[in-house]
């Protein structure tokens, strides 16, 4: 089942939290902080992935709907850093290998880390299907309209 990380950044009150619930799961902070707001491995789709169509070795994989860096056969080459488009992989030291956010999936955990140290509460885990049950809900289509097009006015 693909999943995805949905962040309000109004809402997020800079406090690393999640980062540093992120580090002490893993060993290394999969997300990164820029300067309002967290940002997180956007989940591309396992056959575009840049960070996998790049790799060399094949070191990055699919592991039950999400990407996920074989540490055996990662080389660090780094060219996954340079591929991935918010440059949100990581290198952790102590495995000799290249990371990258998997929402937790390869962590004893039924929520993310991230998610569950986050005490503003912006940080969603959503389905593809949640998202197309909110696209079937009237009340909520008419919510995004509305608030479309006040934002197209301020624009």
């Amino acid at each position: 089942m693909k999943t995805l990380m949905v962040v309000d950044p109004q809402s997020c009150s800079e406090c690393y939290d999640c980062i540093n619930a992120c580090k002490k799961t893993h060993g290394v902070a999969r997300a990164k902080k820029s300067s309002s707001m967290p940002i997180f491995c956007l989940q591309c789709h396992p056959d575009k992935a840049p960070c996998a169509r790049i790799c060399p070795t094949g070191a990055i994989k699919e592991v039950n709907g999400s990407l996920k860096v074989d540490e055996d056969s990662c080389i660090l080459c780094r060219l996954c850093m340079i591929a991935c488009p918010i440059g949100i992989l990581v290198i952790d030291d102590e495995k000799k290998s290249a990371q990258k956010c998997t929402l937790c999936m390869d962590a004893d955990t039924i929520l993310p880390a991230c998610v569950e140290a986050c005490k503003d509460n912006v940080l969603k885990i959503f389905s593809l299907e949640d998202l197309e049950d909110l696209k079937t809900d009237t009340e909520f289509t008419d919510v995004l309209e509305e608030a479309l097009k006040i934002y197209k006015t301020k624009t």
